[in-house]
């Protein structure tokens, strides 16, 4: 099996899996938010093992995850992967999402189970409305991690993109803890589909960060952060071959 063919393969394996484990599933998963989690997270299990036994790619998780209480979570976002980390790893996650997922079935009907919140990237208009709504929402629900990318969309590993100051937003206006997570899960399965044989596919929570107007924490220092050891992941891997 060449290489190309068979990251397509497995590729179209996953894909496929998550139709169909999200039909079959689908009885159970309406049950109640508690078994829509679990079958997710059944879900990135049989994934993980795919990725290990197809090309021993290692899934690992570093520093302190956020226990099971309301938070946001400020990740870097380089590929389906580290979407999938994030849902195995946290114990009630949901996600800021672009709004064209709304549209896919399945996955939307899972996303609008664990509460996840859709936003229009090309609309600041209507972007700030959802957010709003994310706001009040949120503010009445005690429980839960608010995942938000803020670049808005999957980046190449070693590259950077402006972010977004919905994070900030969300930040001040919840009151809530902000963890700051950094990642390399492009280079082990990257935006264009190609996964690479026996590497470690890592995010890691780098920091805690407690809201305070005198700390004055802004966009510039969550984006050096999470950017400095996205690269220094990324270069970890890479001097690995």
């Amino acid at each position: 099996m060449t290489d190309k063919f068979k990251d397509i393969s497995i590729g179209l394996i996953i894909y496929i899996l998550l139709g169909v484990m999200g039909v079959l599933l689908l009885p159970y998963a309406s049950v109640s938010k508690e078994s829509c989690l679990k079958v997710i997270k059944l879900y990135c299990g049989v994934v993980f093992w795919i990725l290990r036994k197809s090309f021993n790619i290692k899934v690992i998780v570093k520093g302190v995850v956020p226990g099971n209480s309301p938070a946001i979570v400020c990740s870097k976002h380089q590929s389906f992967l580290d979407v999938l980390i994030l849902l195995k790893v946290l114990p009630e996650p949901k996600f800021i999402m672009k709004s064209e997922l709304s549209w896919v079935p399945i996955l939307s009907t899972y996303a609008r189970k664990i509460g996840c919140v859709n936003v229009k990237r090309n609309d600041k208009r209507r972007s700030r409305h959802a957010l709003k709504e994310a706001i009040t929402k949120e503010a009445q629900n005690q429980s839960g991690q608010l995942v938000i990318y803020p670049e808005g969309t999957r980046t190449i590993p070693g590259h950077m993109v402006e972010y977004k100051k919905g994070v900030l937003v969300l930040f001040s206006s919840l009151n809530r803890p902000l963890y700051l997570v950094s990642t390399n899960a492009g280079v082990a399965w990257s935006k264009t589909g190609k996964f690479k044989k026996n590497a470690n596919a890592s995010i890691n929570f780098l920091e805690k960060l407690i809201y305070s107007k005198k700390d004055g924490h802004n966009l510039r220092y969550i984006k050096n952060k999470i950017e400095h050891d996205s690269q220094k992941l990324y270069e970890e891997e890479v001097s690995r071959d």
